[in-house]
């Protein structure tokens, strides 16, 4: 094709017809420029098409990991429900009249003591930040993940904040003689339990596990809370990317 032209522009020109090679040669520029044109054309619809596959497979991890970040908090939401009822428990055992202190300990010890780490572990919307995949997505979307990303960042820090405030108290808990929740390992041997000194320590103990069991269960409602939170706008994130999905 190229020499075809070439042969064109040599003939024109040994035939001094300038004025028609000048033509020529526009025209063969103007074919030039529509011919780049269209090549950067299919070009962009390529990498367009490129760009809107990946977003669609974004778009469905993200479903994947809502729906995950939802069940991850749906069993945290339970877990530390449960501790809610055993404390509520704990407090309903005091309506009986006249407990002895060690009925008092032992009703201390049906407590739940272990505190639970919250830590999400879908990690899709770090991905198309750390990449700049992000810019491809839609922006309604982009802005409502970023959101609920900083939001759930916000809640590990809190947890993991409020869990080491509750360590601390239960610390103080078994300094003050934690080991008196295990009191009815001691009736037989009365010379122990004189030599401990349990009957002076029990007031402090349940001062102590009291201020710890008591935080700790404003700590699981401060959790359902904002969890509760998190699974309400996963629902509304994964709403919105399935109406863009039906595009």
């Amino acid at each position: 094709m190229i020499k075809f032209f070439r042969h064109i522009r040599q003939r024109l020109l040994s035939e001094n017809k300038f004025g028609k090679y000048l033509t020529y040669a526009i025209g063969e520029i103007i074919l030039v420029v529509i011919g780049i044109l269209m090549a950067l054309q299919i070009n962009n619809w390529n990498e367009s098409r490129k760009e809107n596959a990946l977003a669609k497979n974004y778009y469905h991890r993200l479903i994947s990991d809502l729906k995950a970040d939802k069940a991850y908090a749906n069993r945290y939401i339970s877990r530390v429900d449960s501790s809610l009822v055993l404390y509520d428990n704990y407090r309903k055992s005091y309506k009986k009249p006249n407990l002895s202190l060690a009925e008092i300990v032992q009703n201390l010890g049906t407590n739940d003591v272990l505190t639970l780490d919250l830590e999400f572990k879908t990690k899709t919307i770090e991905t198309l930040i750390n990449t700049g995949d992000l810019q491809i997505l839609n922006p309604k979307i982009m802005d409502v993940i970023t959101e609920y990303n900083g939001s759930k960042n916000q809640i590990e820090i809190l947890a993991r904040d409020n869990n080491k405030d509750v360590n601390d108290l239960l610390k103080n808990c078994a300094y003050k003689g934690g080991v008196l929740l295990n009191i009815e390992n001691y009736p037989n041997q009365p010379e122990l339990f004189k030599k401990l000194d349990f009957d002076d320590r029990i007031p402090d103990l349940i001062i102590a596990f009291e201020s710890y069991v008591i935080w700790k269960q404003a700590v699981n409602r401060t959790s359902i809370k904002e969890l509760t939170k998190i699974n309400k706008t996963a629902d509304s994130i994964i709403e919105i990317i399935n109406l863009e999905l039906k595009k």
